[in-house]
C-alpha cells in the first residue's frame, strides 16, 4: 500500500468515525427529527466518489457500529446502510457523472428507502414506533448532501491529488 493510498484509507474511516460520532449527538427532541444521517451520507460520499474503496461491507460496518451506539436491534443499520451502498453501486453505474442537484436528489430518495427499510425492520422485530418523522431526515441529508460531498471531495483531493483509485 503506497502512502497515497494510505492516507485515503485513513480519511475514509476517520470521516465514518467523526459521522457516527454525529450521529449520537444528543439535541433538543425538537430538533432530533430532522438531523441528517451523517454515518450514511458520508458512505454514500465515498461510495459514489471512490467506488473501488468503499463497497457494502463498509456499509455493513458502519450500520452495525450504528446499532453497537444507538442500542437498537443488533443488524438493522447494518442492513439498511449495506442495502443503501448497493442501490448505489448497482443501480448507478454513471453516479459520478451527475450533477450535485441530481446527486443530491438520488441520495436523498436512497436514504428515504433506506429509512423505510430500518422502520420495516424494527416493525420486524416488534419494536414498533410509528413515527412518520424520521423521514424527514431523508430531506435534510438530501440537502446537507452538496456541503458534505464537497467538503470530503477536496479533503481527499489534498490528501490524494492524483485520481488512483478510479
Amino acid at each position: 500500500m503506497t502512502i497515497k493510498s494510505t492516507g485515503s484509507f485513513l480519511l475514509i474511516w476517520m470521516s465514518i468515525i467523526v459521522a457516527l460520532v454525529l450521529s449520537i449527538m444528543k439535541l433538543p427532541a425538537s430538533l432530533s427529527d430532522y438531523l441528517p444521517n451523517y454515518a450514511c451520507l458520508v458512505v454514500l460520499v465515498w461510495v459514489v466518489a471512490i467506488p473501488s474503496r468503499v463497497n457494502v461491507f463498509t456499509g455493513w460496518i458502519t450500520g452495525l457500529c450504528m446499532d453497537f451506539l444507538l442500542g437498537t436491534t443488533l443488524g438493522i443499520h447494518a442492513l439498511a446502510f449495506s442495502f443503501m451502498v448497493w442501490m448505489i453501486r448497482t443501480q448507478f453505474d454513471s453516479i459520478k457523472y451527475y450533477s450535485l442537484p441530481e446527486l443530491s436528489i438520488v441520495v436523498g430518495t436512497v436514504i428515504f428507502i433506506g429509512q423505510f427499510v430500518l422502520f420495516w425492520g424494527e416493525h420486524l422485530f416488534g419494536v414498533v414506533t410509528v413515527d412518520y418523522n424520521i423521514f424527514w431526515s431523508a430531506l435534510s441529508s438530501s440537502i446537507c448532501w452538496p456541503i458534505i460531498y464537497v467538503f470530503l471531495m477536496s479533503l481527499y483531493h489534498l490528501i490524494s491529488p492524483k485520481k488512483e483509485d478510479e
